[in-house]
C-alpha cells in the first residue's frame, strides 16, 4: 500500500511539473518568429521594450503556462495570438528567445 501511494505521489508530481515546463524551443527560430509575427514592432528587435509601444520582455519571470495563456488571450492592448496564427512550437521558440535576453543592467550613472 505504501509503495502504491509513493508511486502515485511521484506520478502526480511529474504531471504537475510537466504542465509547468516549457517545451523545448530554439532561440534562433524564436528570434526570427518574434520579428516575423510582429512582436518586434511593439517590443523592439531584442525585446527591450519601449515606453510608448510595449514593455520589455526579457528575461521572463513568468512560467511557460502563464506566458502562453497571456499571449493567447492578453488583457490589455496586445492583440491575441491564437494557435492558428502562432502554433505552440513557434510560441515555444519565442519563449526561448525571450528567456535568453539578458537582464537589464544598472546604468553607470546610478551605480555607487
Amino acid at each position: 500500500m505504501r509503495t502504491l501511494l509513493a508511486a502515485l505521489a511521484v506520478s502526480l508530481s511529474t504531471v504537475g511539473a510537466s504542465a509547468q515546463t516549457a517545451p523545448a524551443g530554439s532561440v534562433d527560430k524564436g528570434r526570427a518568429t518574434f520579428q516575423k509575427v510582429g512582436c518586434a514592432q511593439c517590443h523592439g528587435r531584442e525585446g527591450q521594450g519601449s515606453p510608448t509601444t510595449g514593455p520589455r520582455l526579457g528575461p521572463v519571470s513568468m512560467p511557460w503556462a502563464g506566458f502562453s495563456r497571456y499571449v493567447r488571450a492578453p488583457r490589455q492592448q496586445m492583440p491575441p495570438y491564437t494557435d492558428r496564427i502562432l502554433p505552440d512550437g513557434d510560441l515555444a521558440d519565442i519563449y526561448a528567445f525571450v528567456q535568453s535576453r539578458p537582464k537589464p543592467g544598472t546604468p553607470a550613472i546610478l551605480r555607487p
